[in-house]
């Protein structure tokens, strides 16, 4: 049986990730992930392998990260990766955890964006 905590804490997350999707449509799939590439909570497609998904995509943020802080750019904030289909943002969220959102392509940025940055400054207090 689950912690009732753990349950409460994905009912959290859930809610806020509604909230925030909510804010750009052509969201198609969220997924948060701990910084070392578990999948947390997630909404993707039918036949996505989350833990594949969860570990590249930590992957991914660890490389840049490094290189913005051998570049001097500070600590990395976010990764925006356009592609055929769509967008990919991919958010620090917190010391803890990852936010990655995938739109189609009609998605303005800066709604991505705002989703995004939405949702990790409500999540990271949670976690």
């Amino acid at each position: 049986m689950l912690d009732p905590g753990f349950e409460e804490l994905q009912g959290k997350l859930r809610l806020i990730m509604e909230e925030s999707t909510a804010l750009a449509s052509g969201i198609r799939a969220w997924m948060l992930l701990s910084k070392e590439g578990l999948p947390i909570s997630s909404a993707v497609p039918h036949g996505l392998e989350e833990a594949e998904i969860a570990a590249m995509a930590a992957s991914i943020l660890g490389v840049a990260d490094l290189a913005a802080e051998r570049l001097d750019q500070g600590t990395l904030e976010e990764i925006l990766m356009t592609n055929e289909k769509g967008l990919v943002i991919m958010k620090s969220a917190g010391e803890k955890a990852i936010l990655v959102l995938a739109a189609s392509k009609g998605v303005k940025t800066g709604l991505l964006v705002y989703a995004a940055t939405t949702a990790t400054e409500k999540i990271a207090p949670l976690l």
